[in-house]
This record gives structure tokens, C-alpha cells and sequence, in this order.
């Protein structure tokens, strides 16, 4: 009985240390989109290619 309840607690630890991973790695994927997203915004070339592209559909809605 003792070695039920060390391996229930055991695989208990186990899926609460997998969710913390998961949570880890999710963390980490917005972390890196954020970081995309402000490498963008302050990339001159990015600034630029997204506002002829604003541009260009700006031109196709209004043609």
C-alpha cells in the first residue's frame, strides 16, 4: 500500500511537472512572437515593405 501511494504521488509530481514544461514552452512561443513582432516594428526595411503593401491594397479597394 505504502509503494501505491509514493507511486501515485510520483505520477502526480510527474503530470504537474509536464504541465509546467507545456506552460514553459508557451511561454517561451509568445515570448518569441512578441519579440517577431517588435524586431518588425523596429526594422526600418519591415516598416517600409508593410507600408507599400498597406499601399498597394489601399489602391486595390479603392480601384
Amino acid at each position: 500500500m505504502h509503494n501505491d501511494d509514493r507511486s501515485e504521488q510520483a505520477r502526480k509530481q510527474l503530470l504537474e511537472m509536464q504541465a509546467a514544461l507545456f506552460n514553459l514552452r508557451d511561454g517561451l512561443m509568445n515570448l518569441s512572437m512578441s519579440l517577431r513582432d517588435l524586431a518588425c516594428l523596429t526594422d526600418e526595411h519591415g516598416q517600409q515593405q508593410a507600408s507599400m503593401e498597406a499601399e498597394q491594397l489601399l489602391g486595390r479597394l479603392r480601384g
